[in-house]
C-alpha cells in the first residue's frame, strides 16, 4: 500500500534513492524554480531544500517526476501497472474517515496579528510573475446549496498578509463559488499545502460532480483522514503539513497575475479573492513546489486523463487499444489507437474527444499496430497514412483554455483532428515490414548482454 502523508512519501523516496537533500541556500525569488526545472530536465530525483533564504521551512519539489516515482506513490514497485491499478482503483467507492487527532493542528494561528502568509515559503517562479505564487495549495469546498464536498487545484497569488487571488476556472470550485455569489455570501474554502501526491492528482481529476476528497480515498487505497476546520466546517487532510482557511468574498474581483503558467506563457486574470481567517500547521511543516512547466504536472494529470477518456469512449463503444497525452503540450494534444470495426469509426471518435473533452486541442487516431508512446511510430503514421484533403476533422467555434494565448475573442478556438488509420478494404496495401517476433526477442536479448543499455538512451517516462 502507499504511504499516506507527504512524510511517508519523502521516506520513501529516500529509501529508493530518489531524493536529493539541497544543503546550499536557495532564493524563493526564481532560484528553486530553476533548480526545479533543471532537474526535470535532467530527469534527476526529488529535491529537499533544506536552506530557505529569510526562512526556516522546507520546501520539496520534483516528487513525482518520473512514472517511476508516481508508481511509488500508488504503493508501485512497476510502474507498467500504473493505468491498471489507476482503473482498479478507480472503480472503487472511497471513504473518509474522522480523526480526531489532527497533526495539521499542531500550531494553530486565528488571531489577525499573527496570520502573515508573507512568512511563508512561496516562490517566485519567473521574471515576468506579479507576485509569489502557491502551485500546489488542494482547495477545498462544499456547495452552499446542496452541502456537496469537492476539491481542486487552482493558482494562488500572494496579496499581502491576509489576502490570496485565486484564479477560479474549472468546476467544481468555481461552480461552487457561483452559487454563493448568487445568495451574496462568502464560500469557506481550505487549501491544504504538503500533501501526498496522490491528493494532488484526485483534485485534477476532471469529474464536476463527484466528490474529489472521496476519489483521493480510493485511489489511496484506504480511507483519507479528515478534520475540521477551525473556523468553518471545511473538511481538510488530517495529515497535511498547512492548512491556509478562508473564504472566498462574494462579488470581488481583482486584477492577478501575470503569471507563467503551463502553456509556457504569461497570464492575468480580474481573479476572485480569498480572505485569510486562520493557517494551521504540523511542528516544522515541509511545504511542496510544483513548476507549472515540469514533467511533473503532466504526469499527475496523465494517468487520470488517460483513463477517464478511455474509458468514456470505451462506453460509446470504440474498441479503443492505447491513448496517451502529450506532456510537451501541457496534455493539449492526444493520440489514440483505435481497432476499427468500420472507417467512420476514427472521425466520429475525433468528433466525440474534441467537443467532449475540453482541454484536448489536437487530437490523431491510429491504428492498433501503431504504438501511440512511441513518437516515431507516430510520426510515421501521420505520414504515410494521411491524404490531407480527406483526413482531417477540424471544429471551429468551441471554448477555449483560459490559459491559450491563441484564443479568440470570446474565449473560442479551433479544434484539429486527425485520421491516420487505414481504410479497412486497403489494408492489404499498408502491410508493416518486419520479422517474427521470436527472431525480435532473441536478438534482443543477446545484443543487451554485448551493448550495454545507456540510461540517457532510454525511453522517456
Amino acid at each position: 500500500m502507499p504511504a499516506h502523508d507527504l512524510r511517508q512519501f519523502l521516506s520513501l523516496l529516500q529509501k529508493h534513492g530518489e531524493l536529493l537533500t539541497v544543503s546550499n541556500e536557495v532564493d524563493l525569488r526564481y532560484e528553486i524554480s530553476e533548480w526545479l526545472r533543471q532537474a526535470d530536465r535532467a530527469r534527476g530525483p526529488a529535491l529537499s531544500f533544506e536552506r530557505i533564504k529569510g526562512h526556516s521551512m522546507k520546501v520539496v519539489g520534483n516528487l513525482v517526476g518520473t512514472k517511476k516515482r508516481l508508481a511509488l506513490a500508488f504503493g508501485l514497485t512497476h510502474e507498467e501497472k500504473l493505468l491498471e491499478t489507476y482503473r482498479k482503483r478507480r472503480g472503487t467507492a472511497g471513504k473518509a474517515r474522522r480523526v480526531k487527532y489532527a497533526p495539521v493542528k499542531e500550531i494553530v494561528l486565528k488571531n489577525s496579528k499573527s496570520i502573515d502568509l508573507n512568512s511563508l515559503p512561496i516562490p517566485v517562479y519567473h521574471e515576468g510573475d506579479g507576485g509569489p505564487y502557491i502551485t500546489c495549495g488542494v482547495l477545498t469546498a462544499r456547495d452552499p446549496e446542496t452541502g456537496s464536498r469537492s476539491m481542486g487545484l487552482h493558482r494562488l497569488q500572494v496579496k499581502d498578509r491576509r489576502r490570496l487571488g485565486v484564479h477560479l476556472a474549472n468546476p467544481p470550485i468555481s461552480r461552487f463559488v457561483a452559487r454563493a455569489e448568487e445568495l451574496n455570501r462568502p464560500l469557506p474554502v481550505a487549501i491544504s499545502l504538503g500533501v501526498h501526491p496522490i491528493l494532488l492528482l484526485a483534485s485534477i481529476v476532471s469529474s464536476p460532480s463527484e466528490d474529489k476528497v472521496a476519489i483521493a480515498g480510493s485511489l489511496l487505497g484506504s480511507p483519507l483522514a479528515l478534520a475540521k476546520c477551525e473556523t468553518s466546517e471545511v473538511d481538510i487532510p488530517a495529515h497535511a503539513e498547512m492548512v491556509i482557511e478562508g473564504r472566498v468574498l462574494p462579488n470581488v474581483r481583482e486584477p492577478e497575475g501575470p503569471f507563467g503558467e503551463t502553456s509556457g506563457y504569461y497570464f492575468s486574470d480580474q481573479s476572485h479573492v480569498i480572505e485569510v481567517t486562520a493557517i494551521t500547521h504540523r511542528k516544522d511543516p515541509i511545504l511542496q513546489a510544483l513548476h507549472p512547466t515540469c514533467q511533473e504536472v503532466a504526469l499527475l494529470c496523465g494517468p487520470a486523463g488517460e483513463a477517464e477518456i478511455i474509458q468514456m469512449l470505451r462506453e460509446k463503444g470504440f474498441a479503443v487499444e492505447d491513448l496517451v497525452l502529450s506532456a510537451a503540450a501541457g496534455r493539449t494534444h492526444v493520440a489514440l489507437s483505435l481497432r476499427k470495426r468500420h472507417d467512420s469509426d476514427a472521425k466520429q471518435m475525433l468528433h466525440l474527444v474534441l467537443a467532449g473533452v475540453p482541454y484536448i486541442k489536437h487530437a490523431v487516431v491510429v491504428d492498433a499496430d501503431i504504438d501511440v508512446r512511441d513518437p516515431q511510430d507516430l510520426d510515421w503514421a501521420i505520414a504515410t497514412r494521411v491524404q490531407g484533403d480527406e483526413d482531417l476533422v477540424v471544429m471551429t467555434g468551441l471554448r477555449a483554455r483560459s490559459i491559450d494565448p491563441s484564443a479568440k475573442d470570446g474565449m473560442l478556438t479551433a479544434k484539429v483532428g486527425i485520421d491516420a488509420t487505414v481504410p479497412i478494404a486497403q489494408r492489404h496495401r499498408f502491410r508493416r515490414i518486419s520479422v517474427p517476433v521470436e527472431i525480435k526477442q532473441s536478438v534482443a536479448k543477446r545484443l543487451a548482454a554485448i551493448i550495454p543499455v545507456n540510461p540517457m538512451n532510454r525511453a522517456t517516462d
